[in-house]
Parts: C-alpha cells; sequence; structure tokens
C-alpha cells in the first residue's frame, strides 16, 4: 500500500493497534473487504493526512486515527467502498482537506464525523451535491471548525433541510455577512442585516429571490412507501396543539415547509381525525379551491381529503395521492 510518508510513519507505529482495531470491526461487520478497506486507506484517507501534514504535521496521529475508526465503521456499514449507498462522503472529505486543512488539523475526528453524518442524511433524502458546493466556499473562510459546521447547517436549511429551520436560524444569529451571504447563495455586496430579521418573522421570504405577496402552490411533500416516500396510503393532515400533522396507516408524521422546500419527519403512531378546516376567505367547491388572490383546481388529484392551516400554511391532501399540497399564504 502506498501512502505518504506522514501516514506510513503512524500506521508503523501503531500496527499492533491498527490490526485490533479492523479485526474487531471484522467482528462487527464480517462483510468488510481487506482489499476494499486497503483501497480507502491508499486513496481517500492518504489524501487528507498528506494535507494536514502539510499545515499542522503535529494533528496527523489524530487525523489518521480518526479517519482510519470513521473509514473502517462507514465501510463496514456500505454507506463507503463497493456499492456504498453514500460514497458522496469521500468527496466531502476530499474538501475539506482541499479547502481547510488547518481546520481539519484542529478538529479531525469532529470534522470528519459531521460531514460524513450529514452526508448519509442527505443520502436519504435525495441531493447534497448543491450543499457541499456551498460547503467548500465556506470551508475556505471560516475561521474555525464551530463556524464552519454553524453555516454547514444554515447552508443545509437552505438547500432543503428545512427541518432545521428553527436552528439554522440561531445559528445564524452568529455568523459574519461573509458567511451568510455565502450560506444563501448572495454576493456579499447584496446581503443586507435586515434580510435575517425578514427570515424570522416570514418562512415564505428568500432573500435570493423575488418578493412574492399572494397565496401560492409553494411544494407537493410525500410519496407513497413503495417508491422511497413514507405514506402507505394517502394521507390526511391536521393542526394539532401548534403544528402540522400529516398521518397514513396509523403512523404521523411532522410536516416542515417554508420558502426553501418541504418535508415530514416522524412523530409518532397515532390515527388522525379528517378535517376540512380552512383559513378566513377561503372556500372548497368540488375540487377547486380558491381563497384571496388564488384558485387551484386540483381534479387530477382526486378529491380534497382534509386540510389544515396554521398562521402561514395551508396544507391539502388528497383522495388519489400519497401527497399533499402545501400552499404558502400572504
Amino acid at each position: 500500500m502506498n501512502v505518504c510518508a506522514a501516514f506510513a510513519e503512524v500506521l508503523r507505529g501503531g500496527r499492533a493497534e491498527y490490526n485490533r482495531r479492523h479485526a474487531l470491526a471484522q467482528q462487527r461487520w464480517p462483510g468488510i473487504e481487506p482489499a476494499a478497506f486497503s483501497e480507502l486507506l491508499a486513496g481517500p484517507v492518504d489524501a487528507l493526512v498528506a494535507a494536514v501534514a502539510k499545515v499542522a504535521p503535529a494533528a496527523v496521529p489524530a487525523t489518521a486515527d480518526a479517519a482510519y475508526d470513521l473509514t473502517l465503521s462507514l465501510l463496514g456499514q456500505r454507506w463507503i467502498g463497493p456499492s456504498g449507498r453514500a460514497g458522496i462522503i469521500l468527496r466531502g472529505w476530499e474538501l475539506l482537506a482541499q479547502r481547510a486543512p488547518t481546520l481539519l488539523a484542529t478538529q479531525p475526528a469532529a470534522l470528519l464525523t459531521a460531514v460524513a453524518n450529514a452526508l448519509v442524511h442527505w443520502s436519504a433524502h435525495g441531493g447534497g451535491e448543491a450543499w457541499l458546493d456551498t460547503l467548500a466556499a465556506l470551508a475556505a473562510r471560516a475561521r474555525s471548525p464551530e463556524e464552519l459546521l454553524h453555516a454547514a447547517q444554515v447552508a443545509a436549511w437552505r438547500h432543503g433541510m428545512v427541518h432545521f429551520r428553527d436552528s439554522a436560524l440561531e445559528r445564524a444569529r452568529g455568523l459574519e455577512r461573509e458567511l451568510l451571504a455565502i450560506c444563501f447563495g448572495l454576493p456579499l455586496e447584496r446581503w443586507q442585516d435586515t434580510m435575517l430579521e425578514q427570515m424570522f418573522a416570514d418562512r415564505w421570504y428568500r432573500p435570493d429571490a423575488p418578493a412574492e405577496t399572494r397565496p401560492r402552490v409553494a411544494a407537493r411533500v410525500g410519496a407513497f412507501i413503495g417508491f422511497g416516500g413514507r405514506f402507505a396510503e394517502p394521507p390526511l393532515v391536521v393542526f394539532h396543539e401548534g403544528e402540522l400533522l400529516l398521518a397514513a396507516a396509523g403512523a404521523r408524521y411532522s410536516l416542515h415547509a417554508d420558502a426553501f422546500g418541504a418535508c415530514v419527519q416522524p412523530h409518532g403512531e397515532g390515527a388522525v381525525k379528517a378535517q376540512l378546516a380552512l383559513p378566513a376567505g377561503w372556500r372548497l367547491q368540488g375540487v377547486q379551491l380558491s381563497g384571496p388572490g388564488l384558485r387551484l383546481a386540483v381534479a387530477e388529484l382526486g378529491a380534497i381529503t382534509s386540510a389544515a392551516a396554521s398562521a402561514d400554511t395551508l396544507v391539502l391532501t388528497h383522495a388519489w395521492s400519497h401527497a399533499a399540497t402545501v400552499l404558502a399564504l400572504a
């Protein structure tokens, strides 16, 4: 196995311990292929160690340790390696090595783990490429690992992980203007401090798009479980204890939606009673919904089976669809 001198020295010095870890990992994950692991060590892990060796030689042992253990675990769980379900993790690590080797040397285990976890999460939702592009720009400018991770969470929200909205907004309060502009895809000269407060106040506002003042269909969320979605049957929606819930086949899900997308997250078990609760000024006539500034016909989706609204969001479910329609209210 050909690796850089710094990595080779660490492997030689810790040979017995590394062999012990490898043996334990093979007991836990019998499918680990030694050849695949060696290839990962000689490729992406070696590149990480070499990048750190150039800027902080003293951090090489900790970087090698963290990368060795994480690679074993991710390979054993089949996230990386042959037929890996989230091979994009390796691109994320490469990005850290290229754009932020000094930060990586400071906290290698924390940064490598965080990026791997994020990309495993992205693999379940689809995408991740756009977030990595933003992460690359953030990594080159962040001043600390903590600042990079906070900015990365804000960027994940902006790229569609809308269940992070509340925590991401709080993280955003502590970021510099340059990082905020990168998170939201804006040139620095276009970023205004009032934009963040507008996002706090209005979930349908986004600083990188023209303002919308009329109600509109914002998203379609959900899918049949057989196609990778959550719902075994067409769901129903209710507004319960301050949040919108979708329910199907005895399971309930929190609905998260804003200007950056929509998703559902498990909420618990239990059926819900169908309701047609429309905001003031809205009415339903057959398969046509009308309200201030909007008329919506959804005949191809079947009858509207339930409707529920919060102060700024209206959600409809349909007899012939496993997806719900999310409307942004003015």
